[in-house]
């Protein structure tokens, strides 16, 4: 399936070159103060995503590390942008009662809101997870009859918050043509673009362990972690354009941050709390290529993360490193007044939102 719907995003470009031909008189006109940047902020873009993106971790487990995953191989999402404000609602796709009975019924919610501006971009996410299964249960003790069943924390649940700000030097450059579609890069330029990230996340239940379809047992010793960590990130980030509204993406960003966690290990003589820190370096690099025209906006991307944060007894480890793909298709068009209403009156609120819009 997953291919199918790369293949298809690929042929979008041929697809929609004659139709472009017939909408190069929108009823709102873009701003093109910049030859570098052609604007459509007046514009709503509703693009559909689909990517492979889930959330790992290594926990302390019978004198291990468990690999736990959650159970949501493909997830979507409906993208909506408008001016400064990109809104991202994901939902994931039903599984089998197979899949339910071998790797657990996953519940997934997950808020992501960008504040783009000129120089500055913000990105503001919630995600919580409830479910998940040991992705090496066969490197433990437990041994079932059915090979395909994975030893499962029901009641294991993660949430997170994370923001992430970038502050890019170029303003030739545009970061709405990649991540919000609400600009169109009509030549080829780079920037230097450096940034924080910041994350708190908790971690909790996997005293409860269902080891066979009809067994479960609790544990005696157990985590529940919480933490915060900083990253300081400096990258470069290039956009290539060729043929009119094709595009190609790429950049690097490596960083370097701080964890500081609190673990508390449970045991039937009581709980003991451990408060430490980590330091660690990050590498964040994904290349993308699509097709940005007036009307229809088309792509495909890969994002690739390591972490050289390490696994210690007493805490939680995020997934040192992560792979993840994802396409999507959208259409822009005049916003309705529904949704500009509020927008303005954001911005007669906070006046430096409808400014920053008009800067060049």
């Amino acid at each position: 399936m997953l291919k199918r719907i790369v293949l298809f995003v690929i042929l979008i470009p041929l697809l929609t070159f004659s139709q472009e031909a017939s909408t190069e008189n929108d009823s709102i006109p873009p701003t093109t103060e910049n030859s570098f940047i052609e604007k459509h902020h007046q514009q709503l873009n509703i693009n559909f995503e689909v990517s492979n993106e889930r959330t790992n971790y290594f926990v302390p487990f019978e004198e291990g590390q468990a690999s736990v995953k959650s159970n949501l191989s493909i997830r979507y999402a409906f993208v909506f942008s408008y001016k400064f404000l990109s809104i991202r609602l994901g939902f994931r796709p039903p599984v089998s009662d197979e899949e339910k009975q071998n790797k657990g019924d996953s519940k997934s919610f997950r808020l992501r809101v960008k504040l783009l501006f000129d120089k500055w971009s913000h990105q503001f996410e919630y995600n919580r997870n409830e479910g998940y299964y040991i992705g090496n249960s066969s490197d433990f003790s437990f041994n079932t009859e059915n090979e395909n069943f994975h030893t499962q924390f029901p009641n294991l649940a993660t949430n997170e918050f994370q923001g992430i700000s970038l502050y890019k030097f170029n303003d030739n450059f545009s970061l709405r043509a990649v991540e919000s579609q609400t600009e169109i890069q009509i030549k080829s330029v780079g920037t230097f673009m450096p940034g924080f990230i910041y994350k708190y996340y908790n971690i909790k239940g996997t005293e409860e362990v269902k080891i066979a379809p009809s067994e479960t047992i609790y544990r005696e010793n157990y985590n529940e972690v919480y933490g915060i960590d900083f990253t300081a990130n400096a990258g470069y980030y290039y956009t290539f354009v060729f043929h009119k509204y094709l595009f190609a993406h790429a950049y690097v960003n490596p960083g370097l941050g701080i964890d500081f966690y609190n673990s508390t290990s449970y045991t039937l003589n009581g709980s003991d709390i451990n408060n430490g820190n980590d330091l660690f370096y990050v590498l964040n690099t994904g290349a993308s290529i699509g097709y940005n025209g007036k009307k229809i906006f088309a792509g495909a991307a890969y994002d690739y993360t390591y972490a050289s944060e390490k696994f210690h007894s007493k805490g939680v480890q995020i997934q040192p490193s992560k792979d993840q793909f994802h396409v999507y298709i959208g259409y822009r068009f005049r916003a309705p007044k529904q949704v500009r209403k509020p927008v303005e009156k954001i911005e007669e609120i906070v006046p430096i939102l409808k400014e920053d819009e008009n800067k060049n």
